[in-house]
């Protein structure tokens, strides 16, 4: 972990003790840090806006109930992200029970990617971008997401396997396949592999 990951990472631990106490500005500076986050991500994964925030609102306000009982999470982002997630979930799952909503209609991972020439250190097309986006999009909802976590978020193989619920070995295989297949499809547009790992970090 560099210094100022370091620094960073000390800094939210010590405002996380303050909430487990009971500080609620604490608690509103965690969730002013990563609301805005957890509902990109959770938008990925459900479109109904209402739903997302409403679990989102259920993961904090849950959170704030069981303070006193939680431990020192490794990753404060990672924990939300994982909460939101199962909490989702668990939601959908109801209403399946109430609709007989099909599962794999319930949860996908919804691809709108918007790369942002400004954040990337290589010149790059317009139609190279495009087609960027567009190869993103046939891969599985599963590998768009692993590659979001991965590269959006900078989460570790082992993070994601624990917010998927992948083998991180898998997860790893799954980044891999993902990867070879955008150089593959690239290589006439000769954008290099940095190019590919660069409009993959600046993903929204």
């Amino acid at each position: 972990m560099s210094a100022v990951k370091e620094k960073i990472q000390n800094e939210f631990e010590g405002v996380w003790i303050e909430f487990v106490k009971g500080d609620k500005a604490a608690f509103t500076f965690i969730y002013n840090s990563n609301v805005d986050a957890l509902f990109s991500y959770g938008m990925k994964l459900n479109s109904n806006k209402n739903f997302v925030k409403d679990c989102i609102q259920d993961v904090f306000l849950d959170i704030y109930e069981h303070r006193k009982q939680l431990s020192m999470p490794r990753n404060i982002k990672f924990y939300l992200f994982k909460a939101l997630k199962h909490t989702m979930f668990r939601e959908l799952k109801k209403e399946r029970k109430k609709s007989s909503l099909p599962e794999d209609e319930s949860m996908s991972f919804f691809t709108d990617y918007n790369i942002e020439t400004k954040t990337i250190d290589i010149e790059v097309e317009k139609h190279q971008k495009e087609l960027v986006a567009k190869i993103i999009k046939e891969l599985t909802p599963k590998q768009q997401e692993i590659l979001y976590l991965r590269f959006t978020k900078g989460f570790s193989y082992i993070e994601i396997s624990e917010i998927t619920d992948i083998n991180h070995n898998s997860v790893r295989k799954q980044v891999y396949r993902a990867i070879k297949k955008l150089r593959k499809s690239l290589t006439l547009s000769s954008i290099t592999y940095l190019g590919v790992l660069s409009l993959l970090m600046a993903i929204k």
